[in-house]
């Protein structure tokens, strides 16, 4: 009969921790350790998945005003935005290739009623560029020019932007714009990552592009405040204000 080979096992000298190796120092360190490590790994990965939808919204912008300039005069009120743009503009959920673009809007009190357009020039450092903007076919107080393709690079906040409006043959005003945000104020993409904290899980996991653009009242005190606001390819859309102190407040 085959009899199988005695193996003898090592002798091992464990010995189960004390009481007192349980409450040492050393152990409730280990302890301590352990568990902020776990705490800092699920904030971390928390953190992560708020930042993958921010990463999601800004590879995908459709449109994204980075600052605005303004001014008023003689019963004009005009405003000028830079930024980047899609080239193929339409809000369809879905962002195509940005391109720099900038933006003149100017509203106007009754006289204005009976223009269909206002000639003009607008000087941005030492580049000068001719401008006509046309009435707003639904607001015959509101005149908008598009500027896209024409300037030599993208317009900083710092730059010098002047407006010279040709309203009649001997009324030619010229306006030197403002920034409307102060200095302090969030810029836009901190706009976005707030906006996203806020109403990022909104648009978890569908398609979306993302607009970033500004409110403005002359007459209001809360002053230049960002529009952020998600549109899905499924045509639902979903916004968040967010004040220039970088607070949501809708």
């Amino acid at each position: 009969m085959f009899k199988a080979p005695k193996v003898k096992l090592p002798k091992t000298k464990f010995k189960f921790p004390s009481k007192k190796f349980w409450l040492s120092k050393k152990f409730l360190i280990s302890i301590g350790l352990v568990v902020v490590l776990a705490i800092g790994g699920f904030l971390m990965w928390s953190g992560m998945k708020k930042n993958t939808i921010y990463k999601i919204a800004m590879d995908n912008i459709a449109e994204a005003r980075y600052f605005m300039k303004s001014a008023q005069a003689g019963g004009l009120d005009v405003q000028f935005y830079a930024g980047v743009r899609e080239e193929q503009y339409k809000q369809d959920g879905k962002a195509t290739k940005p391109v720099a673009f900038a933006l003149i809007n100017i509203d106007t009190d009754s006289s204005f009623k009976n223009f269909d357009k206002i000639d003009g020039t607008i000087k941005i450092n030492n580049d000068q560029y001719p401008i006509s903007l046309l009435q707003n076919q639904y607001n015959a107080l509101n005149f908008a020019y598009d500027i896209v393709g024409i300037l030599n690079r993208q317009v900083q906040p710092e730059d010098t932007v002047e407006i010279t409006l040709f309203i009649t043959d001997t009324n030619r005003p010229t306006l030197t714009l403002a920034n409307t945000f102060e200095n302090g104020a969030i810029n836009w993409n901190e706009a976005l990552r707030v906006a996203t904290n806020k109403i990022g899980n909104k648009v978890k996991n569908q398609q979306f592009e993302t607009y970033v653009t500004i409110l403005y009242n002359e007459a209001l005190d809360s002053g230049a405040q960002w529009y952020v606001r998600f549109v899905t390819d499924k045509g639902n859309s979903y916004f968040c204000v967010v004040a220039a102190d970088g607070s949501a407040i809708g």
